[in-house]
């Protein structure tokens, strides 16, 4: 046994420091950004219809760890607020009981997002750079609210509130994003960029149900971003 676990132990420690080494040449840059947002619902429930884009905002921390000249490993760390806006039919109970009618709700979300991708960039054109990026986002929800709006279809009366809906979504959003963008070489560490991303949701983010057909609400959130930031 020895001679097997010492002569895999030498080879182990030799590649990890010849990948130490190999690191040491790579840069990592470290960077703030801020993206303004828009982002949708796509429902999959019966009757549940979508209802339009609505705007939001991302502010966070950019890392890339550089594991090739033109390669990077990116992640970061980021506050994200999505909304979104679904109308479908529900009942509410009321002085007269369960009256039926038309919900339109406009959902109002805060998440941690956390990304990891695969950064490919090109060769540096006088002081600009381009680079493509792809791979996944893990989004854990920390708030979770709603604006509703409800007319009855005959009797009762209308209704405008908000509420707190944390407890009828889901924890995890789970999505592939991708982006493009461009890099500005202020100086040999420095460099301002502009990016576009796209986030396909790939989980249902709901998990309450409608209170008339009791049927499971679903739904995906996706969204597109402009990011504007810095890296040094």
């Amino acid at each position: 046994m020895k001679k097997v676990i010492i002569p895999l132990f030498l080879l182990v420690s030799g590649c990890l420091q010849s990948s130490f080494i190999q690191a040491q040449d790579q840069p990592i840059k470290l960077g703030l950004k801020a993206s303004p947002n828009l982002s949708w619902m796509a429902p999959e429930t019966k009757h549940y219809n979508y209802d339009g884009i609505t705007g939001g905002a991302t502010v966070g921390l950019v890392a890339d760890f550089y594991f090739a000249k033109n390669y990077a490993f990116s992640t970061g760390f980021n506050f994200v607020f999505l909304n979104g806006k679904l109308t479908y039919g529900d009942s509410l109970f009321q002085n007269t009981g369960a009256i039926y009618g038309q919900i339109s709700r406009k959902y109002k979300f805060v998440y941690i997002d956390i990304p990891y991708m695969i950064k490919m960039q090109t060769n540096s054109f006088g002081r600009f750079s381009f680079f493509g990026q792809i791979g996944f986002l893990t989004g854990f929800r920390i708030n979770a609210k709603a604006r509703d709006q409800f007319n009855p279809e005959s009797g009762g009366s209308s209704l405008d509130e908000n509420n707190n809906i944390t407890s009828e979504t889901s924890l995890i959003r789970q999505s592939v994003i991708f982006g493009v963008g461009l890099e500005y070489h202020l100086d040999v560490n420095t460099r301002i960029f502009v990016g576009v991303n796209y986030s396909n949701s790939l989980n249902n983010i709901l998990t309450g149900k409608n209170s008339a057909t009791y049927l499971s609400e679903k739904s995906q959130l996706n969204f597109i971003e402009l990011n504007l930031g810095v890296l040094f």
